[in-house]
C-alpha cells in the first residue's frame, strides 16, 4: 500500500493544473501563430471610376464614349510582416459600342456592336509591421473598343453605351490566395 504524505494530493493537483495551463497557453500562441501567416482577405470591393490625367473619381454620369475604369480596394491580412506581395487584378468587361447623332441620340438603327475582352493590371505592395495590406489600384479599360472597321454614318460617332464588369478578381499571386466580386452592369450613353 502506497502511503501519501500530507499535502501530497494537494501537489499533484498543483502540477496538473500547471500542466494543462501550459499546454493551453501554448495552443493559444500557436494558434496566433498560426493566423499570422494565413493570408486572406478582409474586403475587397470594385468601383468604377473616370480617370485623368491628375485625378480619379466615382463614376455617376460617366461622360457617353468612354468606358470607365475600375477602382480595386481591398485588405489583405495574415501576412509576414513587411513581405512584398504581388497581386493580379483583373475583369472581364462586355461592352456594346452604338452610332450616336449630334443631337446626342442613338438612332433605332443596327449598328451596335458588343465586344467582350479581359483587362487586368499588376501591382507589388509591401505588408505592415502587422501583416497586413490596403491597396487601391486603377484598373485601365482603355483597351476594349470596337473592332476594327465598325464605323458610324456620317453626322454620327462611336460611343460606348453600356459595359458589364464580370468575374471581377483580386489574387494574391505569392500566397496564391485570392477574392471576387460580383458583376457591375453600367449604363453609359443615350
Amino acid at each position: 500500500m502506497i502511503k501519501h504524505e500530507p499535502g501530497s494530493l494537494a501537489r499533484v493537483i498543483r502540477w496538473s493544473v500547471a500542466i494543462v495551463a501550459a499546454v493551453v497557453v501554448g495552443a493559444i500562441g500557436l494558434t496566433g501563430t498560426a493566423l499570422a501567416n494565413f493570408p486572406h482577405f478582409r474586403d475587397f470591393s470594385v468601383t468604377t471610376v473616370t480617370t485623368t490625367a491628375d485625378s480619379v473619381s466615382l463614376t455617376s454620369g460617366q461622360a457617353a464614349g468612354t468606358l470607365p475604369d475600375l477602382l480595386f480596394t481591398w485588405t489583405e491580412a495574415g501576412l509576414a510582416n513587411n513581405a512584398g506581395i504581388t497581386y493580379v487584378l483583373r475583369s472581364d468587361v462586355t461592352a456594346t459600342f452604338g452610332c450616336v447623332n449630334n443631337g446626342s441620340k442613338h438612332p433605332n438603327a443596327t449598328n451596335k456592336t458588343t465586344v467582350t475582352e479581359p483587362v487586368a493590371s499588376t501591382a507589388e505592395l509591401t505588408s505592415d509591421k502587422n501583416g497586413s495590406i490596403s491597396g487601391s489600384v486603377v484598373v485601365p479599360t482603355s483597351s476594349v473598343s470596337p473592332p476594327a472597321g465598325f464605323s458610324c454614318p456620317q453626322g454620327q460617332t462611336v460611343e460606348a453605351l453600356s459595359a458589364t464588369f464580370a468575374n471581377n478578381k483580386v489574387t494574391d499571386t505569392t500566397n496564391n490566395v485570392s477574392a471576387t466580386v460580383g458583376d457591375i452592369v453600367v449604363t453609359l450613353g443615350p
